[in-house]
């Protein structure tokens, strides 16, 4: 309900909590509640899956997916950037996290054993189900799916997406923004591709942050991919790369 902040029993205190010097989890510990929560499913333990309403009703609607894989600790740097700074003029309905039973149990994988970044097409979990059916519900002009461990930004469908993903590079003083791209694999898909099944054509961006230590993403599909930074350094992209995408929606 508006104003409310609801306990957070089912975002369990995990790994990302103590994995670093000054780390943080997925829970609001700004103090400012959001001004709405909606329930939009469960996990495969049960645990509820929450979005977050920040910003204004009015407008445009971005959706950022905070967490995907339960041992990524960086996204949630992105996810309190937003809560400690929400837009004006547009709003975020936000995801801390789409996989709370990972994120507990500090593993890529559901609590099913699947990746649920792949499972955009056959929607065999809740979670990504969830995903989907947010996505109609709000209808969002843009996604941003927040990943580590990999230090890159790519977008998918051109676009604002094309925008926010060179804008929040720019921010970040990295080269270059590249293509989210799809998954090669029979019914294997993303979940930015899952998305063009519910809104055809839908832009999205991938963030990728460095991890903050290695004990972060251990075992990355690409391990030879993987950096590694400080906490202090993934808090500060992380800003940088919200007020890149305001600006961006500032002049949209």
């Amino acid at each position: 309900m508006p104003g409310a902040d609801p306990s957070y029993a089912d975002i369990p205190i995990g790994v990302c909590d103590t994995i670093a010097e000054g780390a943080i989890g997925y829970r609001n510990d700004t103090g400012t509640p959001a001004r709405l929560y909606r329930r939009i499913g469960t996990s495969a333990q049960g645990r509820t899956i929450w979005a977050e309403h920040w910003g204004s009703d009015e407008g445009p609607q971005v959706l950022v997916i905070g967490q995907v894989h339960g041992d990524e600790c960086a996204p949630a740097w992105f996810v309190r950037a937003i809560r400690e700074r929400p837009p004006t003029s547009f709003g975020i309905w936000l995801v801390p996290t789409l996989n709370p039973d990972g994120l507990a149990a500090h593993t890529r994988l559901n609590a099913d054993g699947v990746d649920l970044n792949r499972d955009g097409f056959r929607l065999a979990t809740s979670e990504a189900r969830a995903a989907m059916e947010l996505t109609d519900a709000v209808q969002p002009l843009l996604t941003i799916h927040v990943h580590s461990p990999y230090q890159w930004v790519g977008s998918h469908n051109g676009g604002i997406a094309a925008e926010v993903a060179q804008a929040m590079t720019t921010a970040a003083g990295w080269t270059g923004a590249y293509n989210a791209g799809r998954v090669e694999n029979g019914d294997l898909a993303f979940l930015w591709e899952g998305q063009e099944l519910v809104i055809p054509g839908h832009p999205s961006v991938l963030i990728e942050f460095p991890a903050v230590t290695e004990a972060e993403s251990p075992a990355p599909p690409d391990l030879s991919q993987k950096d590694v930074t400080s906490v202090a350094d993934v808090a500060a992209l992380a800003v940088a790369m919200r007020d890149a995408l305001y600006q961006v929606m500032a002049e949209t």
